[in-house]
């Protein structure tokens, strides 16, 4: 299973998308970096333009590893998936408790990373997938290729 999407049709993504790509990822303080150049390797091997989707990618994996309630040895889940013209993210992460986007006092030091994925993403959500305990958090972000 290259993308794991349940609610496919309410999101309006015609999947399968020709660019596919998933890893797993340490729950280690590495894991943020690995995954941002990951997604650089990927999406430059796709010939797109990924910054924006670095971004969302970085911001989604420290959420899942703060927020998610990964135990040592677990692993947090990146999907990333494309149709040329938008990157599908996806970051799953083994907590039910769904995040919430939340008003940030402009001296606050975090809370900052779904407010960014707000404004970069055409479209975000979340989801509790049918064949896997937690949740899915995924972004919409149009690309340009390079």
């Amino acid at each position: 299973m290259n993308v794991c999407i349940d609610q496919i049709a309410e999101l309006g993504i015609a999947i399968p998308w020709p660019l596919q790509d998933y890893t797993e990822l340490a729950a280690v303080p590495a894991a943020v970096s690995c995954a941002r150049l990951h997604a650089r390797k990927i999406l430059a091997e796709w010939h797109l333009n990924g910054q924006a989707a670095e971004l969302v990618v970085s911001e989604l994996v420290t959420n899942a590893l703060v927020y998610g309630g990964l135990l040592p040895g677990a692993a947090a889940r990146l999907w990333l998936s494309s149709d040329g013209e938008r990157v599908l993210v996806q970051v799953w992460d083994s907590s039910c408790q769904m995040p919430a986007l939340r008003d940030v006092q402009p001296c606050a030091e975090s809370g900052r990373g779904l407010v960014l994925v707000d404004s970069i993403s055409e479209d975000w959500g979340t989801y509790r997938p049918a064949r896997l305990p937690g949740k899915i958090v995924w972004s919409v972000i149009a690309v340009g290729m390079t």
